[in-house]
């Protein structure tokens, strides 16, 4: 009987030691701070994508890149397959792309003609300007 109470307890002993220890391991947590900018650009980058992938939806571009030979479905894979960092570099392309966008140059480009123009006696557009002849 003593040799019977004695397994016991071993495998009592055992058993609560490997209890201990497995419960040990699930419940250490890993905690780290997460910074304000690292939580927006988790965030940024879905919205970029969801960007892009909406502008693929618009119907004036599906018929631009039907029209260039292009399966609307395939540019969508490609554009899901796409890392963070070329979605990013897209959208600066389009940001930077835009039509109009440069109004001052435009502005300045037109009044260096019209200048021009007045100080060579083929308009009359500015009374501060003389001719050459």
């Amino acid at each position: 009987m003593g040799i019977l109470n004695l397994t016991k307890r071993g495998v009592a002993i055992a058993l609560s030691a490997q209890l201990v220890l497995a419960t040990q391991a699930v419940t250490m947590a890993q905690a780290e701070m997460l910074g304000t900018e690292a939580a927006i650009n988790k965030y940024a980058q879905h919205s970029d994508r969801s960007f892009l992938m909406g502008e693929l939806q618009r119907e004036d571009v599906r018929a631009e890149i039907v029209a260039l030979g292009v399966d609307p479905a395939e540019a969508e894979a490609r554009l899901a397959a796409l890392s963070d960092a070329e979605v990013a570099s897209i959208l600066a392309q389009m940001e930077k792309d835009n039509a109009g966008a440069d109004i001052i140059g435009i502005l300045f480009t037109v009044f260096i003609v019209l200048l021009v123009t007045d100080i060579l006696c083929l308009t009359r557009f500015f009374n501060f300007t003389r001719c050459v002849r």
